[in-house]
C-alpha cells in the first residue's frame, strides 16, 4: 500500500491533518522545507532534504499549503516525482453525490457542496464555505472560510476568494486573481487582479510574476 503524505507542516497542514484524523484516513508523515516541530498532532513531521523522502516514489499526497501559487508549483512537482493526490474530505462536511472533488482536494469542517457543482484538483474548500449548486471552481483555487458562492459561479484557476467574500448568481472571478475579505462580487472580475470591496471592485492589476504558468 503506498504511503499517503501531507506536503506542509504549518497552520494549514495542522488542519488538514486533522480533516484527515477525523475521517479515519491514514496519513503516514508529513514534509515541510523547514519544520517547526518533529511532530504535528502526533504524526511524523520530515524535512524536504529527508533520504527517505527524497528516495519516494509511489506515494499518495496532498499539498497543504494556503498560497495557491505555491502550492500549484508543488502539486506539478510532486506528479513529476510519482505521486498521486488524494483527497481529504472531512466528516462534517456535506456533499452532493452530483457534485464533482477533483485529485489533491481538501473540504475542511463545515464545508458545503451542492448538487451539479464541480472542483478542480489541488484546491482548498475552507472551514464552512458553501459552494451552491453548478459551480465550476478550476484547479489550485483557495475558497477561504465563511465564503458563499451562490449558484452557476465560475471561480477561475489559482484564484483566491477572501474569508467572508459572497459571491451573487452566475458572476466569473477570472484566473489568479485575489479576492479581499468580506468582499461582495456583484459583477464578473477579470483575470489576475486584485479586488475587494462591498461591491468588489478591482484595485490593481498583478504582475505576470505574481502568478505561474502551469500549462
Amino acid at each position: 500500500m503506498s504511503p499517503t503524505i501531507i506536503i506542509g507542516a504549518g497552520g494549514h497542514g495542522k488542519v488538514v491533518l486533522d480533516a484527515a484524523l477525523a475521517a479515519q484516513q491514514p496519513v503516514s508523515y508529513l514534509v515541510d522545507d523547514a519544520p517547526a516541530s518533529s511532530e504535528l498532532l502526533g504524526l511524523r513531521v520530515v524535512p524536504a532534504s529527508d533520504a527517505d523522502w527524497q528516495a519516494a516514489r509511489l506515494f499518495e499526497f496532498l499539498v497543504a499549503v494556503g498560497d495557491n501559487r505555491i502550492r500549484a508549483m508543488l502539486f506539478q512537482q510532486l506528479l513529476r516525482k510519482g505521486g498521486t493526490p488524494t483527497t481529504i474530505i472531512h466528516p462534517s462536511a456535506i456533499v452532493s453525490k452530483h457534485a464533482r472533488i477533483g485529485r489533491g482536494t481538501v473540504l475542511c469542517a463545515g464545508v458545503v457542496v451542492n448538487a451539479g457543482a464541480v472542483i478542480g484538483e489541488n484546491c482548498i474548500l475552507n472551514t464552512a464555505c458553501s459552494i451552491e449548486h453548478d459551480c465550476n471552481i478550476d484547479d489550485h483555487v483557495h475558497i477561504c472560510p465563511g465564503v458563499h458562492l451562490a449558484g452557476n459561479v465560475t471561480i477561475g484557476e489559482g484564484a483566491m476568494v477572501g474569508i467572508g467574500t459572497s459571491v451573487i448568481p452566475g458572476r466569473k472571478v477570472g484566473c489568479w486573481s485575489k479576492l479581499g475579505a468580506g468582499s461582495v462580487v456583484v459583477r464578473d472580475i477579470p483575470d489576475q487582479v486584485t479586488a475587494f470591496g462591498v461591491p468588489a471592485r478591482v484595485m490593481r492589476k498583478l504582475a505576470t510574476t505574481e502568478t505561474p504558468r502551469l500549462k
